[in-house]
């Protein structure tokens, strides 16, 4: 049995999405490419267009699998399973860098939903994994190749 796997809903939205666009480009825009590359005649092994695309096609046809099997096993977490008082899954939290006193807010969610450009990270990520069932006004130590991070929850507020 698969394992269940935890998401926002924003974050299943946004994989139903990857879905649909990558079934999109397997089922309509690969097929199409595909048959005008067959129309230059001669050995379909030596065409490269051709022999590129049936690499495209396989390798999108593997996402489209994976991004399946995610969405099959996936638990959306409501708003009830979301606490404001704690860090958890769901959860924004805004930290302050004891050393810059820099702030930044960050998104714990599931390992499937990470995008470290949005400052969304993974639960079982270090800094994740050390946040997690703790408070505000809590501090945090981290050890990243940077060296010690120490961290201070200003804030935690439902995503």
């Amino acid at each position: 049995m698969a394992q269940e796997i935890l998401l926002t809903r924003e974050g299943y939205e946004r994989k139903k999405g990857e879905l649909e666009k990558q079934e999109r480009i397997l089922y309509q825009e690969i097929p199409e490419k595909l048959r005008l590359a067959k129309e230059h005649g001669g050995d379909l092994r030596e065409n490269k267009e051709y022999v590129y695309l049936k690499e495209e096609q396989e390798f999108v046809e593997q996402e489209v699998r994976r991004l399946r099997e995610l969405l099959e096993n996936a638990r959306i977490i409501s708003d009830e399973d979301i606490r404001s008082d704690e860090v958890g899954i769901g959860t924004t939290v805004l930290l302050e860098d004891v050393a810059t006193k820099e702030l930044t807010p960050y998104k714990l969610v599931s390992s499937a939903e990470v995008d470290l450009l949005n400052n969304q990270i993974g639960v079982d990520s270090p800094v994740g994994a050390a946040l997690m069932g703790l408070s505000k006004g809590q501090s945090i130590v981290v050890q990243a190749p940077a060296g010690r991070l120490r961290y201070r929850i200003l804030g935690i507020e439902r995503s």
